[in-house]
């Protein structure tokens, strides 16, 4: 059966990152939702908080309409993103129709470590000007948001994944369990 690895979860959590790893190790189509949005921000535009979100939204709609495209060949697939539930709804009916087992990993870690290394990633490295509409480096609307994230509710089979440290990504036990998947 084909498969369709959803990955999700807490800000700063390494979701982008693992989903290279993952479709590297897999040799699969990866489709991120930072790097399709950058290159919709850089081709569109954008003037304020409300035209980002506007991005955020288009972006999402793109990779529904990329996997559905891609279910039509048969080949599995890994899509990263924080999916809200009506999101994965989609993604489900457009995996059941297509004859797609899905997995969603939720990596979730210690909402102070992320916020730290969410802060080190906004004023570190160098992010693309769409992450930085935000008003997440506000210690206050970070774990907020964060809060609004985990009470997401997440469709079918999925593994919790423990994103403190980046450890996971390279943890035996759990690339097992992903590989039996996606055998």
């Amino acid at each position: 059966m084909n498969k369709l690895l959803l990955i999700t979860g807490d800000i700063a959590a390494g979701k982008t990152t693992f989903s290279r790893i993952l479709s590297e190790r897999y040799h699969v189509a990866v489709f991120q939702k930072d790097t399709v949005k950058e290159i919709l921000g850089d081709h569109i535009g954008f003037h304020n908080r409300e035209e980002n979100k506007k991005l955020s939204d288009a972006t999402i709609a793109i990779m529904c309409h990329n996997f559905s495209q891609i279910a039509k060949t048969g080949n599995s697939v890994i899509l990263e993103a924080n999916f809200h539930e009506v999101e994965q709804q989609k993604l489900h009916e457009i995996a059941r129709e297509n004859q797609y087992e899905v997995l969603t990993l939720v990596l979730r870690g210690d909402e102070e470590v992320l916020y730290q290394r969410y802060l080190h990633r906004m004023n570190e490295e160098q992010r693309h000007p769409v992450h930085l509409s935000t008003t997440l480096h506000i210690r206050e609307d970070f774990f907020r948001t964060a809060k609004y994230i985990r009470n997401e509710v997440v469709i079918g089979k999925m593994i919790e994944i423990n994103a403190t440290d980046f450890g996971y990504q390279s943890d035996a036990g759990l690339l097992k369990k992903i590989d039996a998947f996606m055998e």
